[in-house]
């Protein structure tokens, strides 16, 4: 009995996606160790990370390139790991209010992305949905964390310090994911396929 069309192009058929999530996966670890390695980088320079937020850029160029199941992971990660292996950012309260601070920013770039949106606007949306985010995180955190009182000024307070780190994500996230895409040096992302053949 010969085989069907559909099983012979079966494993050709099932490639794509398997490079697509390989690719991913690199990637996302890639941007986890980098979002490790940036704060010591900063830090050894005298730039504060509080000020130019090194962490977020590698998590924000993640969203924009990966699939968000792997955004998501990116995000919760890097802060994490970074924090057992460095001391940075504190393990309590920060790690994991970063955690979910920076998972927002990579699932919410690579959804607008999927969703077709350009590079420059994803970033910026998902920028302004973690600055959002923020006070939100801090007040929600309290009562778990058992913190003090005048969370929502200091939520205010770092957004406001971070404005150079916010401002270096826009312009670089973009533009490097724009080179990485329009030079083709990485294949499409399975989401992005998906959304170009839709």
């Amino acid at each position: 009995m010969g085989l069907s069309s559909s099983d012979r192009n079966g494993p050709q058929a099932s490639t794509p996606a398997r490079l697509s999530r390989t690719r991913d996966l690199v990637l996302g670890g890639l941007m986890i160790a980098l979002g490790v390695l940036a704060p010591i980088a900063f830090h050894a320079v005298g730039w504060g990370g509080p000020v130019f937020l090194p962490m977020h850029l590698p998590v924000l160029i993640a969203g924009l390139l990966v699939s968000w199941r792997v955004a998501v992971f990116v995000g919760l990660l890097t802060p994490v790991l970074s924090s057992v292996l460095t001391g940075m950012p504190p393990p309590l309260p920060m790690a994991p209010i970063m955690a979910v601070e920076l998972a927002v920013l990579a699932t919410t770039a690579s959804l607008l992305r999927g969703a077709r949106l350009s590079v420059w606007l994803a970033a910026v949306l998902a920028i302004l949905a973690r600055i959002a985010i923020r006070p939100l995180i801090f007040v929600a955190g309290a009562p778990l964390l058992g913190l003090e009182a005048g969370l929502r000024e200091f939520a205010l307070i770092t957004v406001l310090q971070g404005w150079p780190g916010i401002a270096l994500q826009i312009i670089l996230a973009p533009t490097l994911v724009a080179l990485i895409e329009g030079r083709r040096i990485l294949p499409a992302s399975q989401s992005d396929e998906g959304t170009k053949s839709s």
